[in-house]
């Protein structure tokens, strides 16, 4: 059975999985997308793109589908929008829900020491990162693990279990768990390593390392603090 999908997303994360989506002959009815990148490949394909933002849902009302798939995204999705998808919303988390809800979750696994992470397919409801999980994958994390390396290992991890998402979504009861809000975590968009960052030469050595390589993102943006 085919479905036709919303794909609302920002990053390659988004094409990689809505490639996988189209090859396995569903279709994708609009993509909502603030990256140029993404906007051209969705042209290339023949997808409309919907621009995010305020009046979302009306801009979205001739393209109703039966998911809506929130790839890369960090938007929040009103619960106006949710509805348009017929057969229900799911999200790609980059952390172990409930545990490590919020944003820049392999950051602030690194910096707390965990020894594994993993990702997360959610449903979709009220409250941030709260809906019913569908699946989850975890992963080590080594000594030599960075920001940068965690966030490709949450990468490889959401693209290799996307397949197994899309038969999860096939079947007439989809499969998933509630999350128990007593193991909760949630780490906001203004929250910041203890003193900014800064390195306290009297804490032990594992924890300089971690707080060092938690906020090692590469070549690429921090959003934590000035690397």
């Amino acid at each position: 059975m085919n479905f036709a999908a919303i794909v609302i997303g920002n990053e390659s994360l988004t094409q990689q999985c809505a490639e996988k989506w189209l090859a396995a002959g569903h279709s994708i009815t609009a993509l909502v997308s603030r990256s140029g990148e993404l906007q051209t490949w969705a042209q290339s394909k023949g997808i409309t793109v919907v621009a995010p933002g305020k009046g979302l849902s009306e801009r979205l009302m001739p393209f109703a589908a039966d998911w809506l798939l929130s790839i890369a995204n960090l938007d929040i999705i009103g619960d106006d929008v949710l509805t348009l998808a017929r057969r229900g919303a799911v999200n790609f988390h980059d952390g172990p829900l409930p545990r490590y809800a919020g944003l820049n979750a392999p950051v602030w696994a690194r910096l707390a020491g965990e020894k594994t992470h993993g990702i997360s397919w959610h449903f979709i409801e009220s409250g941030v990162d709260t809906g019913a999980v569908i699946s989850q994958v975890p992963f080590d994390i080594s000594a030599n693990d960075t920001a940068l390396t965690l966030n490709t290992k949450a990468y490889e991890a959401a693209l290799g279990s996307f397949d197994a998402l899309m038969a999860k979504l096939a079947l007439e009861e989809v499969p998933s768990t509630p999350q128990d809000a007593a193991d909760r975590s949630y780490f906001g968009k203004f929250k910041r390593p203890r003193a900014f960052g800064l390195i306290d030469f009297a804490a032990k050595p594992e924890e300089i390392v971690a707080l060092v390589q938690g906020l090692d993102h590469g070549p690429y943006w921090n959003p934590l603090t000035t690397s």
